[in-house]
């Protein structure tokens, strides 16, 4: 595969000015020059010193031969080199990729200083979030459910009760907007009464955004008086005899298969949907008779907990040989996608052979834990403050995970107490389902040639030019006016209609077709091949090629107008506000207590042939310390070319559940097509099912991005 390399000046354009404005890269660093540093090693001869005063030591050195000879032979292989450099630069044929690059820098005006911005930053008064407490989803208060009043009431209502009643309101508010899942339940969870302490620092933790539980891990916080925690000791003093206490946690309850086709007597044909080869008709005669589809892959997320003092590595039991997969610090977990029967261990930092716990994975037990202090008294008096509130906070996850698992038959895979999510999901009921948004940002159809024209779409954009829009959207809305939308001429007039398509229920998996237009995927085309930022060589690396691209490349949203109405229109897309996929400036306000983006820089990817990736989650593990327990919400794809079906390079979802196909569901890349999946269930666990591969190409390139969007914040 043909090697690339960026370079620091081109046609007279300085690449650092460039890079300060239109964001930072890394770079993978060129080399090629390190063969000529053997030339420094070689010893001069020591110069003559002429004596006689008479200045023939001047004309002699002018006139040596040896001095001729040595720097003109220096001179020779200077211009030998530059020669080279030209050739390297401008031959096109063979690297087409930089020849783009070059043009791209033929187009860019050099960048001016910043703009002087001689009015203050101005504060947001928008509220971005209901306010956040990591508590919300625990119930220790009765429902009431005898009364009369309630007893027609759906899962979601009562969900939607409880929620309610957790600060004691003990009526529905109508205005509440919040996205209950229809196939959310309450189920009742045995609480040990050991962890109250634990479940009172988390109240008190949550009323005073004690973030990283520095407070709590540190001292005796005192008693919360959050009436659920009261609740929680009424119910420890009336069932004193007992080790638990009844309560209430949410969990996401699966719907039957039957329900994903839409019930009409038949299924959705795949010529429906613009997904290859997605479901065709099961071979029922009802649809009583469908059941899901045994399936090809049985991959599946594990997680290992160490719930000891000391750090530990893991080990995976290779075909040949332990491999080291992961350091977990004490109190903390990792997870990793494996398969049935895949063996591992941990073993102390200093000793790989010595083996402390072995496990055979199975879906069924996907959540295990090696505890060095359980059956060690000594052990466990001997833990600080600190280290005890830790330990606890893991065997309360363990347990709640226990139950969870019974009610769900799914693995608990977040860290409880876990909230639903905070912002919107979409509902995908069945197979074809749609759901209509609008958007204000409309396309970009023309792409300007001339120098000011361009100076406008590269233009890296900073708070103030927030500021500035966001007024100049008031003034146009108030004076009834079309929303004021940047650099109007060169966009398609009014607004644009985003189609989602339900292509898998489980997991959620939309299909959005036209999301982008020609011009901004060639944008993006033109940023990527600009500014590649890691070059994965994988000639002889074989090893690497299951997860690897050729050239990735990280795009900020504030790196020209283009890639911002690209994230806009994805906000508007997912139902947030537009104003937490970027950096917000200090005087903006949040009740999240950060105004960092929730939203990762747009990944642009290469795969050429023999690349692609194995299944993969996208979703994280995150400390025990963390009170927002953030976790990568949504996933949103864009393909920037339409590969041919021979070509390969679908993405797959093999773990979707469906009637006939024992691949689960595939999508061919579309250029301007975009696919939104969700990580997470409603009930704030993590999806397993959204494991997604990309299929290995066997010929042509595809072009890929990917934005990672969290929830609560970005971590």
């Amino acid at each position: 595969m043909t090697k690339f390399h960026r370079h620091d000046n081109i046609e007279g354009y300085h690449n650092d000015e460039i890079l300060s404005d239109l964001g930072s890269v890394h770079t993978h660093e060129d080399n090629d020059d390190s063969e000529d540093s053997g030339d420094d090693e070689e010893q001069e001869e020591p110069e003559e010193i002429d004596d006689d005063g008479d200045g023939e030591g001047l004309l002699s050195y002018l006139f040596d031969r040896q001095f001729f000879k040595q720097h003109m032979t220096a001179i020779l292989v200077a211009v030998i080199a530059s020669a080279l450099s030209v050739c390297h630069i401008q031959s096109d044929k063979d690297r087409p990729f930089l020849f783009a690059q070059r043009k791209i820098y033929e187009r860019i005006p050099i960048q001016t200083k910043p703009v002087h911005r001689p009015t203050p930053l101005k504060p947001t008064e928008t509220h971005h979030h209901h306010e956040y407490k990591r508590t919300s989803n625990l119930f220790f208060c009765p429902l009431l459910d005898e009364d009369s009043s309630v007893a027609s009431e759906t899962s979601s209502q009562r969900v939607k009760r409880a929620l309610t009643m957790h600060t004691l309101e003990n009526s529905l508010n109508e205005n509440d907007t919040r996205n209950i899942d229809q196939n959310l339940q309450l189920f009742q969870f045995n609480f040990p009464k050991e962890y109250t302490d634990i479940v009172n620092d988390y109240y008190i933790a949550d009323s005073t955004m004690d973030d990283n539980y520095e407070n709590i891990l540190s001292t005796n916080a005192g008693m919360t008086d959050h009436p659920q925690f009261h609740c929680l000791i009424d119910a420890t003093m009336a069932h004193q005899h007992r080790s638990t206490v009844p309560s209430f946690g949410v969990a996401y309850i699966q719907p039957n298969i039957r329900s994903f086709y839409k019930d009409e007597g038949n299924v959705q044909k795949a010529s429906s949907l613009s997904v290859k080869s997605l479901l065709e008709t099961p071979n029922a005669e009802s649809m009583e008779d469908i059941s899901p589809a045994s399936l090809t892959y049985t991959g599946f997320t594990a997680k290992f907990i160490n719930l000891s003092t000391k750090p530990m590595n893991l080990y995976w039991d290779g075909k040949t040989k332990p491999k080291f997969r992961s350091r977990i610090e004490p109190f903390e977990a990792f997870s990793t996608v494996t398969t049935p029967g895949n063996g591992f261990y941990l073993a102390p930092v200093y000793d790989k052979d010595h083996a402390m716990e072995r496990w055979t994975m199975t879906a069924d037990e996907a959540v295990v834990f090696y505890d060095a202090i359980e059956n060690d008294p000594d052990a466990l008096m001997g833990l600080t403050h600190e280290e005890k509130k830790l330990y606890e906070m893991q065997r309360l996850n363990i347990k709640y995970g226990q139950d969870y698992l019974v009610k769900t038959q799914r693995s608990w895979l977040s860290m409880f107490p876990r909230p639903m999510q905070m912002h919107y999901m979409w509902n995908a009921d069945y197979f074809g389902q749609e759901h209509e948004v609008i958007t204000d940002q409309s396309h970009f159809v023309t792409l300007p040639n001339d120098r000011v024209g361009q100076s406008r779409i590269w233009r890296h954009l900073d708070y103030a030019d927030y500021d500035d829009m966001v007024d100049k959207r008031k003034r146009a809305l108030s004076e009834g006016r079309d929303k004021f939308l940047n650099l109007k001429e060169y966009r398609n007039d009014g607004p644009l209609k985003l189609t989602l398509k339900v292509i898998s229920v489980a997991p959620r998996v939309f299909e959005i077709d036209g999301f982008l237009s020609d011009s901004e995927v060639g944008h993006l085309l033109d940023l990527a091949r600009t500014y590649n930022v890691t070059e994965t060589d994988l000639k002889g690396k074989k090893a690497l090629k299951k997860n690897h691209g050729s050239t990735n490349a990280w795009i900020r949203r504030e790196m020209s107008p283009i890639v911002d109405a690209i994230y806009h229109r994805t906000a508007d897309m997912l139902k947030v506000d537009e104003s937490l996929l970027r950096h917000r400036n200090e005087h903006e306000h949040t009740e999240l207590n950060t105004h960092h983006s929730i939203a990762e820089a747009l990944y642009l990817t290469q795969f050429v042939k023999d690349q692609g990736y194995i299944p993969r989650s996208d979703a994280v593990q995150r400390s025990v310390r963390n009170r927002y327990q953030p976790n990568r919400f949504a996933t949103i794809m864009f393909f920037l070319n339409t590969v041919k079906e021979e070509w390969g390079g679908d993405t797959m979802f093999p773990l979707a559940v469906n009637a006939d196909r024992h691949d689960g569901v595939r999508v061919s890349p579309k250029k301007g097509k975009a696919i939104l999946f969700y990580n997470m269930l409603p009930d704030g666990n993590v999806d397993d099912l959204s494991q997604h591969a990309s299929e290995f190409m066997q010929d042509g390139e595809k072009w890929l991005g990917s934005l990672f969007v969290w929830d609560p914040i970005i971590d």
